[in-house]
Parts: structure tokens; sequence; C-alpha cells
């Protein structure tokens, strides 16, 4: 009997919980999938699912099924990682973004996610810790952050992509840039940006963009800046801009890295970024991010 746990988050995740949770049950009723024991775990908090899941990875549980968004799914990564990263993390995407699944080409659908279970190969990704914390596809430094500061995961579940709209005006009007310091690649710069983006992946947003040449497993982060924003000239190139053809965008600049120091230049508070990872709040500056290559292994489509 090969053991299974579902990692899920309640308050996550774009469809109704209960009928994807009945979904899964099913199709581990299946005749030819009953040799599974299938268990359900719904941590209290991001804390315990990373304990719980580094618990059940020490455990030597068969599968490791992380159910939700890339907030969720992270916590789920973070702790089989912890554990040693030998168990076999199972993605079933159910955010309103899905990046890394994306990244990974794994369905979006949940049946045929869960059928990619079984005829799916195994690869290899990356995971990023940052200070205590873990990243499996993005950072948001700046202006992005901050529109993103106020929305609950209610209204990210109720409203999707859309829930970020009602603060995004104010925040754009106000144009605000932060002055930071950056260390990699044996370099210190000193920086006055309005957004800093950093990815693993080539999926920003839900959409391929800018990174297309990003690998999951390549152990590298690439680094955006924007010093200026130009709506006008980002809405007559936005098409180029999902494209990654960044060459009309001037004032963005990037670099790839394996470590990356973050701190403020400024000792007040209110000049202090936010930041935030894989679409939840992250810790204040200073950040700390470093790469793990193939740091885990999930199942994809042939």
């Amino acid at each position: 009997m090969k053991k299974v746990k579902v990692f899920y988050n309640q308050s996550s995740g774009k469809n109704d919980e209960e009928e994807v949770l009945n979904t899964i049950k099913k199709f581990f009723d299946k005749k030819e999938n009953q040799d599974f024991q299938l268990e359900f775990v719904n941590p209290d908090s991001p804390e315990e699912a990373v304990r719980l899941a580094k618990k059940a990875s020490q455990e030597k549980t068969d599968l490791i099924m992380a159910l939700g968004g890339d907030g969720t799914i992270n916590k789920i990564c973070g702790g089989v990682f912890e554990a040693g990263g030998d168990s076999i993390l199972g993605i079933i995407p159910n955010g309103t973004v899905n990046n890394l699944s994306k990244s990974l080409h794994i369905p979006q659908d949940i049946e045929a996610a869960l059928e990619n279970l079984k005829h799916g190969r195994r690869q290899k990704f990356d995971i990023a810790k940052v200070n205590d914390e873990y990243m499996i596809s993005s950072l948001t430094l700046g202006i992005l952050a901050d529109i993103a500061q106020n929305v609950s995961s209610t209204e990210k579940k109720k409203f999707g992509p859309f829930a970020y709209l009602k603060d995004a005006y104010k925040v754009i009007r106000h144009n605000k840039s932060y002055h930071i310091e950056l260390k990699y690649n044996g370099k210190t710069q000193a920086l006055k940006t309005k957004l800093l983006l950093i990815t693993m992946t080539d999926t920003i947003g839900g959409r391929q963009a800018l990174s297309l040449d990003a690998k999951v497993d390549d152990g590298l982060i690439r680094v955006y800046s924007l010093k200026e924003i130009h709506l006008l000239k980002i809405l007559f190139h936005l098409n180029k801009l999902r494209k990654g053809k960044v060459a009309d965008f001037m004032d963005i600049t990037y670099f790839d890295t394996d470590h990356l120091e973050i701190s403020t230049q400024s000792n007040k508070t209110k000049d202090v970024p936010y930041s935030r990872i894989d679409g939840d709040k992250s810790s204040p500056l200073p950040l700390d991010i470093k790469v793990y290559r193939k740091g885990l292994t999930t199942i994809v489509p042939k």
C-alpha cells in the first residue's frame, strides 16, 4: 500500500475546495488506484504547513500532493526540501496564477493533473530560500507589492487577478521610488527603483513573459529593476513585453544570480518597500535569497 498525503489550504484556491477534494477522492477510489492510502492535511498556518510536509517526507510518504496556488504550494515544497528533498511532489494547481505549474507544463484541469501523476515523468526543479521562507516562482518589491498589500486571500479567491485593480491606480499615481542596495555575484549596487521583480520561471502573472529562456532547473533567479514607469509606453508595447522583448523598455535592467542580498538605504519605515513571495506577504528587508538547484522532484507530462 502506497501512502499519499494531500495538503490543501481551505482559504486558497480558485475552485470550490470541497468539489476539488471530492474529485481527488473519486480519483483514488477507482479500482486501478486502490493501492494508495489517502490522507488529507489542512494545516492551520503556513508554519504548520512546512512542519507537517517535512514530517510527511521524513516518514517516507510515497507521494506528497500540494493543492493550491504558488503561495500554498511553496510551503509544502519548503517542508519537503527541509526533510532532504527526497519525496516526490504531486502538484495540483488550484490558485489564482499558478506560475510554477504552468512553467512545468502541468495540466491546469484538476482531473488532468491527477492523471499526470500516474502517467507523467519525474522532473527536478529549483527552490529558493528567502530568509526563513521559501520561494518557487517569484518575489516582487515596490509597485507590484504595494498594489497587492491590502488584497486579502478571500478577495483573490473571489475576483482572481481583478482583485488587484482596486489599489492599482492609487499606487501608480503616487509613483513612489525606493532606494535599496543589492549584493550579488561579488558586486554591491545602490539602486533607485520603482519595481524589483525576481523570477525563477518563464511564467509571470500566469503567462509566459520576460524570462522566456529561464529554466525551472537552471539554479538561477533573474532580477529585473524598473527605474521609471511610463504607462503609455507600457501599454503601447504590452504585447512585446509579454513575449519577453524588453529592448523597448530602456528603464528595465536585469541580471542573473544564484544568491542575492537586498537591503534598504533608508531608516524611515515609510521608505522601506513591501515585498511578496509567490503572491503572499513576506518578511521585511533585509532579504537574503539563495537558490538550491534541482532541490525538489515533481511529476510532469511526458
